[in-house]
């Protein structure tokens, strides 16, 4: 069985879709012969600052072959890597690449660690779009992840001058709480789901993992400006059943200037000063706010990798970094434990809230500490 091993621009660099992106201090290039794929990458990557293509630390080469399922004598042998819904990436042990095939994508792929640069080969237009936001995420994450940042499972925007960070684990009201938040109280939005924590001499920054937001079609029923985006075939269902119902809409980056409200904007980092742990209940008729003691916080966030895993339930929010592997286990914990002691020196409210998004907006605006700066 042969592979070709070749990570080269040769073939894409005449086209002039290239781009390099940046976060922090995390540099990609990404080399394409698509320019569909080039916009797909824009448009996903909304929080990362864009610059003409040049020099970075990861590079990427991503080109369209029809050819390459029988050119490359694709195989599912290898140990197998869940990198999605259903998607499996299988490894192929030849040569001194790390070389992957994904025969749900038709695609081929060599990641060389030492040079820094992943090499793939497409079968299809349709995978090289999927594919380009996904890789330039995952290289930039691994430098992120290199550099001490950790993953917090959180929601996250910014309000007069203060970063709300909205943490929990899945199903708690973190998506509810960013947009009640957003649209009655203004600001800027940062996160739906994810984000990247960077703590350095008792600063903390956080930076967005971007993704298209995911809601609930009771949050985006009691929204008066997101209503017409819950699916015709659901807009009859009771509001009990509307807060139940398990499918989630995909709203996408074009679209999150319609989340916002009152000259808010898509920010691309943000400092906490607050934290919140929402706990929804469609049953309940009001809201109730109490103080989190530092200890349980610092406690809590060790416990739950900053609530990435639930012990009750297993994990509440997936790392797949399959191609381009973060630091060693040990390392991680590290950054974990100091992430989270300074992270736990920031206030932290416990929210007890029902279906009125108003009033859970009023809440978190009465905080004192998501109040004007003094």
């Amino acid at each position: 069985m042969t592979y070709s091993t070749a990570i080269s621009p040769a073939s894409v660099t005449t086209s002039g879709c290239a781009a390099t992106f940046r976060c922090g201090n995390a540099t990609v290039t990404l080399h394409t012969d698509s320019a569909q794929a080039l916009a797909e990458a824009r448009r996903i990557l909304y929080s990362y600052d864009e610059q003409p293509a040049g020099p970075a630390t990861w590079y990427i080469y991503l080109t369209l072959d029809p050819d390459i399922e029988s050119s490359a004598e694709p195989t599912t042998d290898g140990r197998r890597f869940d990198i999605g819904p259903q998607t499996y990436a299988y490894e192929v042990a030849d040569g001194p690449l790390s070389t992957f095939w994904v025969p749900d994508r038709g695609t081929l792929l060599h990641a060389d660690q030492k040079a820094r640069k992943i090499g793939v080969r497409c079968a299809t237009a349709e995978a090289t779009a999927l594919w380009a936001p996904r890789l330039v995420r995952q290289a930039m994450t691994g430098q992120l992840l290199a550099e001490g940042m950790v993953y917090v499972h959180a929601a996250a925007f910014a309000f007069r001058e203060r970063g709300i960070l909205i943490a929990g684990h899945r199903g708690r009201g973190k998506t509810t709480t960013l947009l009640a938040g957003l649209h009655y109280l203004g600001g800027d939005y940062v996160t739906n789901d994810r984000l990247m924590l960077h703590g350095n001499d008792n600063n903390l920054n956080g930076y967005p993992w971007p993704m298209p937001l995911r809601a609930g079609i009771g949050t985006l029923a009691a929204l008066p400006h997101l209503r017409h985006r819950v699916p015709a075939g659901q807009r009859a269902l009771t509001t009990d059943e509307k807060w139940s119902f398990p499918q989630k809409i995909v709203i996408e980056p074009d679209d999150f200037s319609d989340l916002l409200h009152r000259g808010g904007k898509v920010a691309s980092r943000m400092t906490p000063s607050v934290m919140i742990w929402p706990h929804f209940d469609p049953s309940r008729t009001g809201v109730s706010v109490e103080r989190v003691d530092p200890d349980e916080v610092h406690q809590t966030l060790l416990d739950t990798r900053m609530f990435m895993h639930d012990p009750a339930r297993g994990t509440s929010a997936h790392i797949n970094q399959w191609l381009v592997p973060g630091p060693a286990d040990e390392v991680t914990d590290a950054h974990l434990l100091s992430t989270a002691a300074m992270l736990a020196t920031r206030p932290c409210y416990r929210v007890h809230a029902g279906t009125d998004p108003a009033a859970l907006a009023d809440a978190v605006g009465a905080l004192p500490d998501a109040r004007e700066p003094r």
